[in-house]
Parts: C-alpha cells; sequence; structure tokens
C-alpha cells in the first residue's frame, strides 16, 4: 500500500464548526460510507477540543455502558453512575460539565436499540441544550437512517439541526496530492477513476500501474473493492430486487427510463420510488439536457457518478470471469473506457453549471454558460492524444451538431473547445482556481 497523511482538506467544513463553537448547537454530518466523516470529526476534536464517542451495535444496556466506560474519565459523572435507560442518560448528561464540542458517531446504531431514543434526544436538544455552550454534532455512516432521523417530516429531530454538513467525495487534484501522483499525468487519472474521491479507498491503493491497481483492487480473490458495493447497498438498507436491478442496470451504462422499465419488464411508473431512493443515497444521479428543467422537458438520463462504482458495474462485473485471461491490449481497452467516461463528468465538474445535452439527432458533452455572460462553451470530451488534424475534424463535427440542435437558436456567442488527455493539466487547476 501506498503511504499517505491520515487527514486532508475539509477545512471549509473545519471552519463551520469552528464558527459554532462556543454557543449552543446542534448539527449532523452526513456523507456516503467511507467518504471520511469519522476523519472530519476526529479531526475536529483534535483541534478544538471536546468528546468523541462512537456507538456499538448492541443492546441499549451495552450501548451505555461502552458510553460510560469511554466517556467516565471526561465526564465522572458516568464513572460514577453507569446509567440504565436513555432517559437516565439524558439526565446524567443535563448534570455533566460539558466541553464545547460533542461528538456521537453512528447515532443510527443507538437508534437502533431503542425506537424512543429519537424522542428523548430531541427533548434534551429542545430543553436542556440551549442552556450550554456545547455543539453537539452526530453522525452515522448509513445515510438512510440519518435522513430518517434528521430529514423525515415524521422524525421527533426533524428541524433542530443549525448546523448540517454533507460530505462529497474529494477531487482527482487531492487524490494525486495525498498519494504523490502528478496530475499532469494521463495515468494518474486512470488510477484515480479506479477508486474516485473515496479516501478510504486511496488507503488501499497498491503500487504498481494502473492495470495491475485494477487486477489488485478488483479482481483478485481477496479484493477489497469487489464487495464493497454489495456492502454499501446493505448499509444503506436498500432492499428488494427493483432498487438493486436499477443500479446494476444504470451502471452498466442504461440511462433512460424507457429503456429501465423494458429491460425491467415492468411499468415506468414502478421505478419511480426506487429512482427516488437511490438518488437520495447518492448511488446514481440524474441529468437533464442542459438549459432544461424539470418543468419544461421530459427528457433524462440517469448515470453512476461515483469512479469506483462505475468501474464495478461497467467493467468489473461484465468481465470478471475473463479479465485473468485477457490480452494485455484488451485490458487496456477496458480501462481506456472506463476512464473516457469518467473523463466526461470530470470535465464538466471543473465547470461548475456545465452539463450535458442532447435531443434527437444531436449530442453534446458539456455546454457552459456563466451566469451573466453571453458566451457559451460546447465542449467535446475526448480521452486520448489528440493531434492537429484530428482535432481540427472533431471541432468541425461539433460545430455542426451545435448548429442543429435547438440551442443554437439561443446561444449566438459560443467558444467551442476539445478536452482531450493535453488539457488535464488545464481541467485539474481549475479545481484549485
Amino acid at each position: 500500500m501506498i503511504a499517505m497523511p491520515a487527514f486532508w482538506d475539509r477545512e471549509s467544513e473545519l471552519s463551520r464548526i469552528r464558527r459554532r463553537l462556543g454557543g449552543a448547537a446542534f448539527g449532523y454530518v452526513t456523507g456516503r460510507r467511507r467518504v471520511g466523516k469519522t476523519a472530519l470529526l476526529l479531526e475536529a476534536i483534535r483541534r478544538f477540543g471536546g468528546l468523541y464517542h462512537q456507538a456499538v451495535e448492541g443492546t441499549a444496556q451495552q450501548q451505555l455502558l461502552h458510553f460510560a466506560d469511554e466517556i467516565g474519565e471526561a465526564l465522572p459523572i458516568f464513572r460514577d453512575v453507569v446509567p440504565r435507560t436513555w432517559s437516565e442518560f439524558f439526565r446524567l448528561l443535563s448534570r455533566a460539565s460539558l466541553p464545547p464540542l460533542m461528538v456521537w458517531d453512528e447515532f443510527p446504531y443507538w437508534s437502533q436499540g431503542d425506537a424512543g431514543l429519537a424522542s428523548l434526544a430531541q427533548k434534551w436538544v429542545d430543553h436542556e441544550l440551549p442552556k450550554r455552550r456545547t455543539l453537539l454534532l452526530l453522525s452515522g455512516s448509513a445515510q438512510s437512517m440519518l435522513y430518517s432521523q434528521f430529514l423525515s417530516h415524521a422524525s421527533p429531530l426533524y428541524g433542530r439541526a443549525s448546523l448540517r454538513i454533507h460530505l462529497e467525495p474529494l477531487g482527482y487534484p487531492w487524490f494525486c496530492r495525498a498519494l504523490g501522483y502528478d496530475p499532469d499525468r494521463a495515468d494518474s487519472f486512470v488510477r484515480f477513476s479506479l477508486v474516485g474521491g473515496v479516501p478510504h479507498y486511496w488507503k488501499l491503493m497498491p503500487r504498481g500501474t494502473p492495470t495491475q491497481q485494477a487486477a489488485e483492487l478488483y479482481f483478485e480473490p481477496s479484493a477489497i473493492l469487489a464487495e464493497e458495493p454489495v456492502r454499501l447497498i446493505r448499509d444503506e438498507g436498500v432492499v428488494g430486487a427493483l432498487p438493486k436491478a436499477i443500479l446494476d442496470l444504470v451502471g452498466r451504462g442504461v440511462a433512460r427510463p424507457s429503456e429501465l422499465a423494458s429491460r425491467l419488464g415492468t411499468a415506468q411508473g414502478n421505478l419511480s420510488r426506487p429512482l427516488a431512493l437511490l438518488l437520495e443515497l447518492g448511488l446514481i444521479h440524474r441529468e437533464l439536457p442542459f438549459g432544461e428543467s424539470s418543468r419544461t422537458t421530459k427528457r433524462v438520463l440517469y448515470g453512476v457518478q461515483d469512479p469506483a462504482l462505475a468501474f464495478y458495474y461497467g467493467t468489473y462485473l461484465p468481465s470478471r470471469s475473463r479479465w485473468k485471461t485477457l490480452p494485455a491490449k484488451e485490458v487496456e481497452r477496458l480501462l481506456h473506457g472506463h476512464a473516457s467516461r469518467c473523463w466526461e463528468r470530470f470535465c464538466r465538474q471543473a465547470y461548475p453549471g456545465s452539463g450535458r445535452y442532447w435531443e434527437a439527432g444531436v449530442e453534446l458533452d458539456m455546454v457552459w454558460r456563466p451566469d451573466g455572460k453571453k458566451r457559451a462553451l460546447v465542449a467535446e470530451c475526448k480521452w486520448s492524444r489528440v493531434g492537429d488534424c484530428e482535432g481540427r475534424s472533431l471541432l468541425e463535427d461539433l460545430r455542426a451538431r451545435f448548429c442543429r440542435s435547438a440551442l443554437a437558436r439561443r446561444f449566438h456567442a459560443v467558444d467551442f473547445r476539445v478536452f482531450s488527455q493535453r488539457d488535464l493539466p488545464e481541467i485539474a487547476r481549475r479545481f484549485n482556481s
């Protein structure tokens, strides 16, 4: 494995936490599995001081004993009295001298052990926390359970949080900085496409070429990432065959709702709820044509945005049984195809507010027009070393496709670009600007 720092980035999130210190506040940290929620919270404790406790699965009595054992030194009242119920826990908490920051990680484990815990926590947050100068932060690895605790109108804790932090995966420049790769090199981007922006996956990166890394991460008998999507789906509580089948098809490139319904042999209306669940959990994302809204168009495409999940469904599953017998050129072709799909998304992410555009007979990889600007940018994203001659041909084709589109009647000042491997340094720098 490649050595790397224990913590990096997340300065904006830490600043938001710091600004809340010194007053009574309640908040939560969300984000997909392995994205670095616990690392952020531990770093906050390290920088600002406070108490951190990570809940364990088990009965309420086990959880309370575990809390008392771990926190008793800092909060002596829990050393002297081990609470037997959550009601007693909150009574003791009200009598304790609390630090400026208190973190309860894996809070859903507590909720699983006692269905009435959320109501008790709501009462304490409403009536006791305002008397303190303490910021209480809750988190957990299962987004679905946290959403049910905080974002559901039926939840007792709904609307109580004044600090909401959602962690997104880190970007390509941070990946290169953490692992010591040159961000201007094409093979660095191919490596990134295997693991994406999830810091925990970076720690698993073996040394070697991208081909060797792909084999060890996914195709060896003990490959960790070959089992990760199964754990992710299980931890998020995704049950039933339909949402799992949708995720599998979307990951393999089936993007249109009508095609999904056809492949699954069901009515399109039956996909609404499982699609909404997968969207809420961030396992898939939805795209509308650039410049359109759900009020003006019914055209929609679904995709898997996370590079590691996209590799799992789009490359690993279709080729796992034959990977070791494939010729080297075929393996390189598969990696190149996956990196190409990631490159399109990467280019669009470098231009916030940009998007794909499509209509009958026309597809454009990227369209961007900044707010308040008259000129638009229309780009073709090509993951290859494009020469001058090929570049001119691609630009001519791009202009022709744009002129056939409805966008040509709306955008009169347009710059056309072909983003190829040569432009990786430029695109990567946009994430640092």
